[in-house]
């Protein structure tokens, strides 16, 4: 090991020592300018200003996303990562022409200059591509300059370049963190909110712990809400009448819980006056994060208060001689019932814990049921052997890891649907992440199509969640209530529909 890294260091000094060896007075005074305007990251910062006072709300989120991804990669290369390999800048030779630039005091491994640059444009670029182009020179043209002015070896730049983009990837936890903080404390006029200041709070028995709740009512009198009633999810029939108690203004319906308790609530509350809340206490939490509601509940109670009240789109299964079933994030037959079958049995929570839901989705993948189906949608009909069927109206999926559909918005009038064959682990995962990633590459078994109404009749009967619970066959048609949902949402959310 030893040997290797002494080979290493010798290849880049000599590599180094190639680099810096002649004098270039035009490329070394640009190159110059350029670092010295990167340091502190102030040349970032003016572009990051420069994007979001011209860029709308994109170059805004671009901004946010680049700033923040060089304040995390900084604090890990300027504290801890210096100190540990303790490199030495490399040192000033007999007969070397002065340094251009002022040698910094600190190590040399890694380069900050390049970190910075790159996290930058990593997160930049992962919010709006178009501005990697003129960007990325000039991120580039920043670690370059390390070495050229002799203050860095090359590895130490690379090493810079790598962690940076890695930050850049890395940075959307705290970027969705920062975003929904901010979102929760940006008002909108007064016009544009909830009438009322009353609550009716359903809870679910099933999701969230007992000191969210309670942080939620104290956070909730703080901000002026007043409860006026509360009920479990599973008593939601009683809800119509509570509402039609306070005619035209109705108290502001929160849904305390996951999906599933949402979608409850929304089924309930839809064509009605009255606006719903999200206050997500589940574990996915995918519709919240489709609408940009903040995970901390004090953030969540706040919106409730201050948000704006936007329209946005419900998914509706209708079935032969039933009334309409609702759903605000998905309807799926095959994995997730096999899923659902499990991760919902009350024994298996109490035992396995914060494991059920990893344990469900390993059994739910092992044993993959295949059923058949007939699809209609847009004229065409046709047979298929399924294992596994999504209908999406919402974009967000997989909880924390905050994957999206590309394209995709809740208030975009279209249903979005997977249809999954029995494929081998390996494709099955790959192909889901590929669509989930917005790679767009075909792979055999695995289609995904927009609709605005689609029939299912299955060959044989076959459950269907809707939110993620088990509710009946999935026989009948799904199709758009577009703009059926008055919900409250952060400032940010722009409702064309108003």
């Amino acid at each position: 090991m030893f040997r290797v890294l002494a080979a290493l260091d010798a290849w880049d000094r000599r590599l180094f020592d190639r680099l810096t060896g002649r004098e270039r007075r035009v490329v070394d005074t640009s190159l110059k300018r350029l670092s010295n305007s990167a340091n502190r990251s102030v040349l970032w910062v003016a572009i990051a200003a420069l994007i979001a006072f011209l860029g709308g709300r994109r170059g805004r989120r671009a901004a946010l996303r680049g700033v923040l991804s060089i304040a995390i990669t900084s604090t890990l290369v300027n504290l801890p990562l210096k100190y540990l390999t303790r490199r030495d800048r490399p040192p000033m030779r007999r007969g070397d022409r002065p340094l251009p630039v002022s040698l910094p005091g600190s190590f040399s491994f890694p380069s900050g200059h390049s970190a910075s640059a790159f996290a930058f444009a990593t997160g930049v670029a992962l919010e709006e591509p178009r501005l990697l182009g003129p960007i990325l020179p000039l991120a580039a043209g920043v670690a370059y300059s390390r070495v050229h002015l002799r203050v860095h070896y090359p590895l130490d730049v690379l090493a810079g370049v790598t962690i940076g983009t890695v930050m850049g990837l890395a940075s959307e936890p705290v970027v969705r963190v920062v975003r929904q903080w901010w979102d929760s404390m940006v008002p909108v006029p007064k016009a544009e909110r909830a009438k009322s200041n009353e609550v009716i709070l359903v809870v679910s028995p099933h999701a969230g712990r007992g000191a969210n709740l309670e942080r939620a009512r104290t956070a909730m009198a703080a901000t002026g809400l007043r409860i006026v009633a509360e009920l479990s999810v599973d008593d939601i029939a009683k809800l119509p009448s509570l509402l039609s108690r306070n005619g035209s203004s109705p108290p502001i319906v929160v849904a305390a819980g996951g999906d599933g308790t949402v979608g409850s609530v929304a089924n309930a509350v839809i064509g009605t006056p009255a606006v719903m809340a999200i206050l997500p206490l589940g574990t996915s939490n995918d519709f919240a994060r489709s609408l940009n509601i903040p995970l901390r509940v004090e953030n969540a109670v706040r919106l409730i208060s201050y948000g704006r009240v936007s329209r946005v789109d419900a998914g509706r299964l209708k079935r032969e001689g039933q009334a309409p079933r609702h759903f605000v994030h998905a309807a799926a037959a095959g994995l997730n019932v096999q899923f659902a079958k499990f991760a919902t049995r009350a024994d298996l929570r109490q035992r396995l814990g914060k494991m059920t839901y990893a344990i469900a989705a390993a059994r739910a993948l092992r044993e993959r049921p295949v059923f058949s189906v007939r699809v209609e949608y847009e004229g065409q009909a046709e047979p298929l052997e399924l294992v596994h069927l999504a209908v999406i109206n919402a974009p967000v999926f997989g909880g924390f890891l905050d994957l999206k559909i590309p394209g995709a918005a809740p208030d975009d009038g279209a249903l979005h649907v997977i249809m999954v064959e029995h494929l081998p682990m390996r494709r099955l995962l790959r192909s889901a992440f590929y669509n989930a990633l917005g790679v767009h590459r075909r792979i055999r078994g695995f289609r995904t199509m927009q609709v605005s109404r689609l029939t299912v009749v299955p060959t044989d009967p076959i459950d269907v969640t809707l939110d993620g619970e088990i509710s009946g066959p999935v026989s009948g048609t799904f199709d758009v209530v577009r703009g059926g949902l008055r919900v409250i949402t952060p400032a940010s959310f722009k409702d064309d529909r108003r």
